[in-house]
């Protein structure tokens, strides 16, 4: 009892030290480099930190990408939209104003891409996965549109959102339901994409559907590591490669613990336990420089920095915050 109790203040402290590391890097300008460390003023996937920040700073950041003079990657506009979903009342009616014209340029622009069977597909490679050839039809995209029609939904009241969302629905189902959720359409390979999705848009696929879809990810021989991540392809593809598919991204954990804990959190539990485990200690052991940081975990145990990033910080919060005692 007594080590339970001294674990749970051990994470409570680690989570009041996030919070303050993140709002201080933010402040700093130090934490949202994109992969890899750049000097881009925007990132691919830093508003995937506002929820865990400062109203002031919430607000900052979304207006910094409204004001944006192009169309931002789909991702980018995915999180924005579930963003905004989760913030809502931290809008006035004119900031709304603003929201709604925003994103209902950026639909009309997204929904010129979508195939004639409704599924959004780019022509060039649209994933967080630089240096993977992962193309086409991907599943994390369809989630990523789903919270746009929402949050135009909300802002609009319009049917026609409704209506473009329960068709997405529809299709993306028929395209990517198999023995498991499929990472892209076509394409069997399993990879962690389908805990980003079901993250984003739980409601693209049943429950039974995600559940099926996890417990064949889960497997050892496929993305599950036994000290509390995943791989980024399954070990039994004939493609994996060690050193690039081999290593784990604790931002991409966190929220592969959100994604079961929601599903089923009896079931779960010794996975959703062991990746917040490690990604506490991540943060409080692994931090480098004085500064948070995204990293991998290769297959042999080796740290490897993969620029500064607020996004291992942002998701434990989350993580903590659903799973921690009250």
């Amino acid at each position: 009892m007594y080590a339970v109790k001294q674990e749970d203040r051990m994470l409570t402290s680690i989570y009041n030290a996030s919070l303050k590391l993140l709002n201080d890097s933010y402040k700093a300008g130090k934490i949202f480099a994109s992969f890899p460390k750049s000097n881009e003023p925007l990132s691919e996937l830093e508003l995937l930190t506002v929820p865990a920040l400062k109203l002031s700073y919430r607000k900052e950041i979304i207006k910094k990408y409204v004001a944006y003079p192009k169309v931002l990657p789909l991702a980018s506009t995915g999180i924005m939209a579930w963003t905004v979903l989760n913030s809502m009342d931290d809008f006035n009616e004119s900031e709304k104003f603003e929201l709604e014209k925003y994103f209902s340029a950026v639909e009309d622009y997204y929904d010129r891409m979508l195939s004639p069977t409704g599924l959004i597909t780019l022509k060039s490679i649209d994933s967080w996965m630089k240096g993977v050839e992962r193309g086409g039809v991907l599943i994390e995209n369809q989630a990523y549109y789903a919270k746009v029609l929402d949050v135009l939904f909300m802002l609009t009241d319009d049917d026609i959102y409704h209506f473009k969302k329960k068709r997405l629905l529809r299709v993306v189902r028929e395209n990517f339901d198999g023995a498991y959720v499929l990472d892209r359409k076509d394409s069997p390979e399993i990879r962690p994409n389908s805990f980003i999705a079901c993250f984003f848009a739980p409601e693209i696929f049943l429950r039974a559907d995600w559940e099926k879809t996890f417990d064949a990810h889960l497997r050892e021989t496929d993305l599950w590591l036994e000290w509390g991540g995943l791989r980024l392809l399954s070990q039994t593809d004939l493609n994996f490669d060690p050193d690039r598919d081999g290593v784990s991204w604790f931002f991409l954990n966190n929220i592969a613990a959100i994604s079961l804990n929601r599903l089923n959190e009896r079931k779960y539990k010794p996975q959703i336990s062991q990746i917040f485990s490690a990604s506490g200690k991540n943060i409080i052991w692994q931090e480098h420089t004085g500064r948070p940081c995204e990293v991998t975990l290769t297959i042999d145990k080796k740290i490897k920095v993969q620029g500064l990033y607020g996004l291992s910080l942002a998701t434990f919060i989350y993580l903590y915050r659903m799973i921690s005692p009250r």
